[in-house]
């Protein structure tokens, strides 16, 4: 019995130990760190859902986004119409294209190509652009440079129009052609092997 006491009295030190420590390590910062600022709370390259949950406020035109487009010099990669390459074209009709051999898709197989019709949700077109352009400068792009070119690649694409403004709201409500045509990912379940997920 009395090393049951002891045991319960040892514990109960150690916890109001444990708490004061804490309490005291919360109080004085000695001059030493400082509140975080909004901007390094949400980073530029912060995960934006398919809904368009998480954009920023901001907003452009699809006027405003040729401008940006030829500014921040687009078509040298992706052509002077957004169609001609060598990166991968964004303007077009929606298409299917198939996986080459040696690629890390299934070879011979189907998938939804590149083009912005293709995508089924527009809040990932301002994603993209936000996460990976210009390819050798990501986050160089303002926010309100990111809604115009994503205006600019849809009205291209005949989805909006040119002086539409696009902003997070605009971006949830736009119904993509390739909307009907996503297919969501298999679930996948630890342990799972990469055949058995279809």
């Amino acid at each position: 019995m009395a090393a049951s006491t002891m045991r319960c009295s040892v514990l109960a030190a150690l916890l109001v130990m444990v708490c004061a420590g804490t309490a005291a390590a919360q109080g004085s910062t000695y001059g030493l760190g400082r509140t975080p600022t909004d901007e390094e709370l949400h980073p530029w390259d912060e995960a934006i859902g398919p809904l368009g949950e998480g954009l920023p406020p901001g907003s452009g035109t699809a006027e405003q986004g040729a401008v940006v487009f030829q500014r921040r010099r687009c078509g040298e990669c992706h052509g002077p119409t957004g169609a001609e390459g060598p990166a991968p074209r964004f303007v077009g009709p929606l298409q299917m294209e198939t996986y080459p051999a040696g690629t890390a898709g299934h070879p011979g197989q189907n998938f939804p190509g590149r083009g912005i019709s293709n995508f089924p949700f527009a809040p990932l077109i301002w994603s993209f652009i936000n996460k990976a352009m210009p390819l050798n400068q990501r986050g160089y792009l303002t926010h309100d440079e990111i809604y115009s070119l994503t205006a600019y690649l849809l009205y291209l694409n005949g989805i909006v129009g040119e002086t539409d403004l696009i902003d997070a709201r605009a971006l949830r409500e736009i119904e993509m052609p390739n909307r009907d045509g996503y297919v969501p990912p298999p679930p996948w379940k630890p342990g799972m092997r990469q055949e058995e997920v279809k």
